[in-house]
């Protein structure tokens, strides 16, 4: 054995060193490992400082440190290794040859003691030591000696790493460009080359990842093929490529939403496990990948099965991970993610304990400079958000906006999750708002979620969800603002979302809750029954698209509860009602049972529940169902923190329900109850919330229901005060707003509010329109128009109680009253006066006109179709919005400033020309006929009338006595200020048009008198009466030129005859009646036709129409819209009132329609009165000049004579305007003047008597009486 002093020794220690190190790359022998670093270090120690060689001994000894490193992972070696390296590097010059192999192995050590610690200082000087070493290998590398390929290659992998810890793109692109350097040093068949390619690969992943950039993924996922293609199965990396083709082809998955990459993604990942050993140091990052693949799947529309084996596999992942691995992190919030998706699917509350915790965790481990904390922070918002749903903790709801921010913060503009994490922060802003009512949070979120979208490009998979989360935010805002735009929109998004969401998806049944939601909101805020059939159908399908388990079942099986009870709300029918409220209280229950009792949404649940239990109570008079509503509305207040916005709705329930409770107890102390609860719902609330005006109105019934119980006066002060508050409160729904305008007026008290008490009736008035827009259908509007009933004659009678004079009472009652009937009206003007001057505005009230005044669908219920009945909704509300805006421009028109406004004072004088207008008003304050004249406008008390005695006259209706009293209350009075009672026998009698008003609408003014004394005092005798439903109709109708049936015209006389109809009495001289007709009309040479008696055939003959007569059965309905005359198809295709008020007959100038049946100018709906909803009116709206209709039932026999009497005066004055009211008052009047002798014989063939009395038992009632004229 040499001595330590011999010179050879340190040299012969190294060859033995090496030597060993030879035989343990053989044998594995970790013994020969541990001599060979020994013998090394043994060498160093031995030799001098300035001795040239201690470099190659120290680069030596590194070496094999750095070897046995990789086989124990003992850090004290790797430790080693890099200090002998360094020091190696230290005492070599640059012109050393290896200068550049120390330089690039102490990089690769250090770049592997940072993928252990992490540690910044390790990787920043593995790139610096690496490109150093690229530095030296090109300046010596004049033979080729370095792989320059190589140092490339690895100095990539030390800048990507680099940037997945610090964020610093600048290093990724750094990175790409040095992956691609070196793929393109070596050729094909380099055996490197396959490695480069993956290098490569997996930093333009990287860089699509967090720049977004689809050319990035493109190039990724085509190097990546070309590395897999390439590597043999038994090849040591051919899983660690498998894995990064894999998480690629879920990228574009991701991207594109296509199918095939995602399974081809997780087939791939799993060949990659398959291949690989259990203790292959990356499995559980394979692990990691395929969990997340699998979880993809899921969400993308897989079963519960492929979530359990992700969330299986995403834990034995995590189980195989070091802590503080670079990859922990990533991992523990992929568990996260899937803990998150059981729980929305199970509902399983230590799901989401455990997720908020797993990502707790991940974010601890986690440096603030990691391009993934972006990514941790949004995971844990989204889960903190979720449990402050499940439990009601606004600590959680407050962090969950903090760490939203904080992601955002830290998150790029050009960012591929930006928009995520945008439209996350969005919804935990709405939900704190929906908390506690900040404006500020309301408008925050929305911003945010268009920005979110405004980041997505069309074709993205992410998009849908974005679009539909703007919806709930815009949905939210339109509740709190009603502006009608912003609820267009967000119902035009949540269309758009349901429609590009397949049936599969499992976002589906969310997307369909929210458009049930905010279409719902649409119907409540004007009343379309067309968005209610699709709001219950969208919830229907939404609650049979959620499992059992799903935590969000509980609120979609509310939502359906709820719409099934504004359908129960809305319907006439009782038993079909009951149905819906039955169904939807079962659901309601149903949806407490899914609901945990620490749910935010709880409360509200309770409360609608409540609610409904309220209105069966109502129904049925169950006591139980009222005692459980006040149990579940006290324990949902109970259940509210004070500042929660939801809060005053919670208390106006409670409140309503202790109301029922009192006026069944009769307990001061339930009325006590009652009024607290109202109270302090009207105290949570500011003066701009939407729904106050219905908080003041129940505060203000509880102090007036206290005030009749105590006769505390400063109760009626204070409950008429909140009225007047509710009234003026312009957030508020106009039908709550009315509602308080309807109290006010309908108090005696109102007429000692002076001047106030005007404007209270005007504003109230002023609302009417807009609660009716021209959007809504007919049968929408009726629903909403028959809650005004008498409105419009109260404030009439306000107006001239408080001085204000006839003008302004009347334009009250104009402004009130047949708005449905009038709207239609102002969709069929006549534009010819505008046509030569702007015919593009004309074209566009034509296109606007088709939509607002065409057919709509009634009754689509519950069947697949309902949404195309509210496409339909989402037109008309479009077209009503360009409506208004074009009626302004026409405005601008020299001449037009006035079109479709409401007629002026002198404009209504003007429609007197030919005769005075009298509007009959009836009001518990007093009645009054408003006389329009040529002269002007004035009022006449008519203080014998009242509404009592009317109702009481009404069940007469049909008897000389009412005729009688008709006369001495109204008629006379009336012509006596007008001048008219004493006619001159020369001159023809002079015509007046009768408006009545309420329950006065049935009477026959026409017909008032005393006929049995043949004293001349009655109507028929002073006056030519004619019927209008407005003075505008007047005026609209005489806009048109005198109009006279040319016999030369191609247009025809449409003659129908129904003597027999089935389930009908048989009509016997229907045919004799249409033969007389026809008759008269085949002398005046005008073509006649008989179309087949079918609606369909009617109407379409109709449309070449100039007089159209039909002889047969007539019936009014309580609902006037189904008011009909019966032809051979009335039971499957009925021509009905509703179907008259969709048929527009204007451009053929039809002249009269003459309707020879019962009733058709009756109205059952006594709350419809002032909209003339009879067969009448919906005639001459079609466009008919003149109609003749029926107050009741008609006599067959007399209808002949009526019809051929009153074509007689027609066919000698001539068909046009004047002779119409004038022959029917001339038929009318011979029929009464022969009755009369009738009645005389009669009674003297009994009794010698000069006088008859109308007491007399025996007479019979006067069949000529309910004839009437609707016209100019």
């Amino acid at each position: 054995m040499l001595p330590n002093s011999d010179p050879d020794r340190s040299t012969l220690l190294q060859n033995l060193a090496l030597r060993l190190d030879r035989r343990f790359s053989v044998t594995a022998d970790k013994t020969d490992l541990g001599f060979a670093i020994q013998s090394i270090q043994e060498a160093i120690y031995l030799t001098l400082s300035d001795d040239p060689d201690l470099v190659e001994y120290s680069y030596q000894l590194a070496n094999l440190l750095g070897k046995r490193f990789s086989n124990t992972r003992e850090m004290p070696d790797l430790d080693v290794a890099i200090t002998s390296t360094k020091k190696a590097l230290e005492i070599t010059t640059s012109s050393n040859p290896i200068m550049a192999e120390i330089l690039e192995t102490l990089a690769s050590l250090l770049a592997t003691r940072y993928s252990i610690l992490g540690e910044k200082n390790d990787i920043d000087e593995a790139i610096k030591f690496a490109k150093q070493a690229l530095q030296e290998a090109s300046t010596h590398d004049s033979d080729g000696e370095f792989d320059i390929a190589s140092m490339l290659n690895a100095l990539g992998i030390y800048l990507g790493d680099r940037f997945l810890q610090q964020g610093i793109l600048p290093d990724l692109d750094e990175a790409i460009a040095a992956a691609k350097e070196a793929s393109e040093m070596a050729s094909c068949n380099h055996p490197d080359h396959l490695q480069y390619l993956d290098t490569l690969s997996v930093h333009l992943g990287n860089r699509f990842s967090h720049v977004g950039t689809f050319e990035d993924l493109e190039d990724a996922i085509k190097a990546s093929r070309q590395v897999v293609d390439g590597t043999p199965e038994d090849h040591a990396d051919r899983s660690t490529r498998l894995i990064n083709l894999s998480k690629l082809l879920n990228d574009r998955f991701s991207y594109l939403g296509r199918n095939h990459d995602l399974e081809e993604a997780i087939e791939i990942a799993r060949e990659a496990i398959e291949l690989s050993p259990d203790d292959h140091p990356d499995r559980a990052g394979w692990l990691d990948t395929q969990g997340a693949l699998l979880g993809t799947r899921y969400s993308s529309g897989g079963r519960l099965q492929v979530l359990e084996e992700a969330i299986g596999v995403s834990r034995e992942a995590i189980k195989t991970t070091s802590y503080g691995h670079p990859e922990h992190a990533t991992r523990l919030n992929n568990l996260c993610v899937l803990l998150g998706d059981r729980y929305a699917a199970l509902g399983d509350a230590t799901d989401l304990e455990e997720a908020v915790q797993v990502i707790q965790m991940a974010i601890l481990i986690t440096s603030n400079g990691s391009p993934d904390l972006a990514v941790l922070l949004n995971s844990l918002s989204v889960r903190l958000g979720d449990r402050y749903s499940a439990r009601g903790s606004v600590a959680d709801l407050e962090e969950s906006v903090i760490v939203a921010k904080r992601a955002i913060k830290t998150t790029p503009v050009s960012h591929p999750n930006r928009a995520k994490f945008l439209k996350n922060l969005s919804l935990q802003l709405g939900r704190r708002f929906a908390t506690i009512g900040d404006m500020t949070d309301l408008d925050e979120s929305i911003q945010v979620a268009r920005e979110a979208v405004e980041l997505t490009p069309e074709d993205r998979p992410e998009r849908p969800i974005l679009l539909h989360n703007l919806a709930l935010q815009l949905s939210t805002q339109f509740s709190r603002t009603g502006a009608t735009g912003i609820l267009e929109e967000a119902i035009n998004l949540a269309r758009k979302v349901v429609d590009i969401t397949s049936d599969s998806h499992p976002d589906r049944a969310a997307h369909l809750n929210t458009l049930a939601v905010i279409v719902c909101t649409r119907y409540q805020q004007f009343g379309a029954i067309a968005d209610l059939h699709e709001a219950i159908n969208a919830s229907r399908d939404s609650v049979n698209a959620t499992s059992d388990g799903n935590a969000n079942r509980s609120l979609r099986l509310n939502n359906f509860s709820a719409h099934l009870y504004y359908r129960f709300s809305r319907s006439s029918d009782l038993a079909t009602g009951l149905t819906d409220l039955d169904k939807a209280i079962d659901t309601a229950r149903e949806a407490i049972k899914a609901c945990l009792d620490g749910h935010s949404e709880r409360p509200n649940l309770l409360s609608n529940l409540a609610v409904q239990l309220t209105s069966r109570f109502l129904k049925t008079g169950d006591m139980k169902d009222l005692k459980e509503s006040i149990d579940l509305g006290g324990e949902a207040v109970k259940m509210a923190d004070m500042g929660h916005s939801e809060r005053a709705a919670w208390l106006f329930n409670l409140s309503r329900s202790l109301d029922h409770w009192y006026m069944s107890t009769h307990k001061i102390e339930d009325l006590e109850n009652a009024t607290t609860a109202a109270r302090e719902a009207v105290e949570a609330t500011s003066v701009d919330y939407p729904g106050r005006a219905g908080l003041l109105n129940n505060l203000g019934h509880q102090l007036d229901s206290r005030f009749i119980r105590t006769g505390l006066k400063e109760d009626k002060i204070e409950s008429q005060r909140c009225y007047e508050e509710a009234l003026m409160s312009t957030v508020s729904l106009p039908t709550y707003r009315i509602f308080a305008g309807r109290y006010l007026l309908s108090t005696p008290e109102i007429l000692q509010y002076g001047q106030r008490a005007y404007q209270i009736a005007k504003t109230t008035i002023d609302l009417i329109p807009l609660s009716a827009p021209n959007s809504l259908a007919s049968v929408d509007k009726k629903v909403i128009l028959s809650q005004t009933a008498g409105l419009a004659s109260d404030a009439a009678a306000v107006a001239l109680h408080t001085g204000q004079g006839a003008s302004a009472a009347i334009q009250l009652l104009e402004s009130g009253r047949g708005l449905l009937v009038g709207a239609l009206r102002d969709l069929r003007t006549d534009l010819s006066s505008i046509q030569d001057e702007r015919p593009d505005l004309v074209q566009s009230f034509h296109d606007l006109r088709r939509i607002l005044d065409s057919p709509t669908q009634t009754n689509v219920m519950m069947t697949a179709d309902a949404a195309s009945g509210s496409f339909g909704v989402d037109r008309r509300h479009w077209a009503n919005s360009e409506m208004a805006t074009l009626l302004s421009e026409i405005r601008t028109i020299p001449g037009h400033e006035r079109f479709l406004l409401p007629a002026t004072d002198t404009e209504m004088r003007l429609a007197a020309e030919q005769g005075p207008i009298v509007m009959v008003n009836v009001s518990s304050h007093r009645c009054d006929a408003l006389l329009v004249e040529l002269s002007g406008t004035r009022a006449l008390s008519l203080t014998a009338l009242s509404e009592d005695e009317i109702s009481r006259r009404a069940q007469s209706l049909q008897s000389l006595e009412t005729l009688e009293w008709l006369w001495d209350v109204v008629v006379e009075p009336v012509l006596k200020a007008l001048g008219l009672n004493r006619p001159s026998p020369e001159d023809p009698l002079p015509r007046i048009w009768w408006i009545p008003t309420g329950a006065l609408s049935k009477f026959p003014f026409h017909a008032a008198g005393y006929h049995l004394e043949s004293s001349g005092r009655t109507t028929l005798d002073k006056v030519m009466s004619s019927y209008s439903s407005s003075i505008k109709a007047i005026i609209d109708t005489r806009q048109e030129h005198n109009k006279t049936i040319d016999v030369d015209s191609d247009s025809d006389v449409v003659l129908l005859a129904m003597n027999e109809t089935k389930g009908q009495s048989r009509l016997k001289y229907a045919d004799a009646e249409v033969r007389a007709v026809k008759s008269m009309f085949d002398l005046a040479g005008l073509p006649v036709k008989h179309p087949q008696p079918r609606k369909a055939e009617t109407l379409a003959a109709l449309q070449k129409c100039r007089v159209f007569h039909f002889a047969g059965h007539g019936s009014t309905k309580s609902d006037p819209l189904n008011s009909l005359i019966y032809l051979e198809d009335w039971q499957d295709q009925p021509l009905t009132v509703e179907s008259l008020l969709e048929t527009n007959l204007r451009s053929g100038a039809p002249f009269l329609a003459y309707l020879s049946a019962c009733k058709t100018g009756e109205s059952l709906d006594e709350k419809l009165a002032d909209e003339s909803l009879h067969l009448t009116s919906a005639f001459q709206l079609t466009g008919f000049r003149h109609v003749i209709g029926t107050l009741w039932e008609v006599d067959d026999a007399l209808c002949v004579d009526m019809a051929r009497m009153t074509y007689k005066v027609l066919g000698e004055s001539g068909f046009h305007d004047g002779p119409v009211s004038q022959a029917l008052h001339r038929a009318t009047c011979i029929l009464r003047d022969k009755w009369l002798a009738e009645e005389r014989t009669r009674v003297r063939s009994r009794s010698e008597r000069d006088i008859i009395s109308c007491d007399d038992e025996t007479r019979k009632t006067p069949l000529w009486v309910p004839y009437i004229h609707y016209g100019v």
